[in-house]
């Protein structure tokens, strides 16, 4: 059975078409850490011309998920069941980094929080976030990431 493999998620997340559209990147994932960047450009700005805070509640929620990441069977799946943000100071432009981490792992329930930090290391923003975590059997050495759904609603049936 394959055990967590850091290499695999960051390339399966950074990959990921929404994380490339918001120029995020994971940076590493481990041991229920992970630290993910975003480039802070025009189209992400809102009216005021500083960083949107939606780009500061995603990378919330993407950094807490990818910390979780690393410390769940690889069979397990996740779903955001809630995330919140505090604002703290405007990024006008350059690199944010999130450092998100699990504060806690339960059997269906997992809470983690994130503190994001500007170019100069000044905390910008911070949140916290919680998943459902759906422990699924996946196809043999299938990580979670991977592995599409199957069945359903109109999904055909085995006969006998």
């Amino acid at each position: 059975m394959k055990v967590f493999d850091e290499e695999l998620v960051k390339e399966r997340v950074n990959g990921f078409p929404f994380v490339k559209m918001m120029g995020m990147r994971l940076l590493s994932c481990a041991g229920g850490k992970s630290v993910m960047r975003c480039r802070v450009r025009r189209i992400l700005k809102n009216s005021g011309g500083t960083l949107h805070g939606g780009v500061m509640g995603a990378l919330v929620d993407m950094s807490v998920a990818t910390a979780l990441r690393s410390v769940l069977p690889l069979s397990s799946r996740m779903t955001t069941v809630e995330y919140k943000v505090n604002l703290l100071k405007p990024v006008p432009d350059g690199v944010i980094t999130a450092h998100g981490s699990v504060i806690r792992l339960g059997k269906t329930i997992a809470v983690g929080s994130t503190e994001i930090r500007n170019e100069k290391e000044e905390p910008v923003a911070f949140g916290s976030a919680t998943y459902y975590i759906l422990n699924i059997r996946a196809p043999e050495d299938s990580p979670g990431i991977m592995v599409g759904t199957k069945g359903g609603k109109g999904a055909p049936r085995k006969k006998g």
